[in-house]
């Protein structure tokens, strides 16, 4: 899981992995959670609603049971 903090800046938008494993570019409207000790992203509102309303039906929920 990539760890860079969302940029404000355009030159130095980065990519980081999302929580299902998808590749994103960062930018300020990226969504995203703090998940012990990292930042995790999300591909779009909609996967991080998913999660909201219930993460154990989300990308995240493998990561949740895993304990990892």
């Amino acid at each position: 899981m990539n760890l860079n903090q969302p940029s404000s800046d355009p030159a130095t938008t980065t990519q980081a992995e999302t929580a299902c494993g998808a590749r994103v570019l960062i930018t300020p409207h990226t969504p995203f959670i703090h998940f012990r000790d990292e930042i995790v992203y999300f591909c779009g509102e909609d996967c991080k609603q998913l999660y909201d309303e219930d993460p154990l039906s989300s990308c995240m929920a493998a990561r949740l049971l895993s304990g990892k």
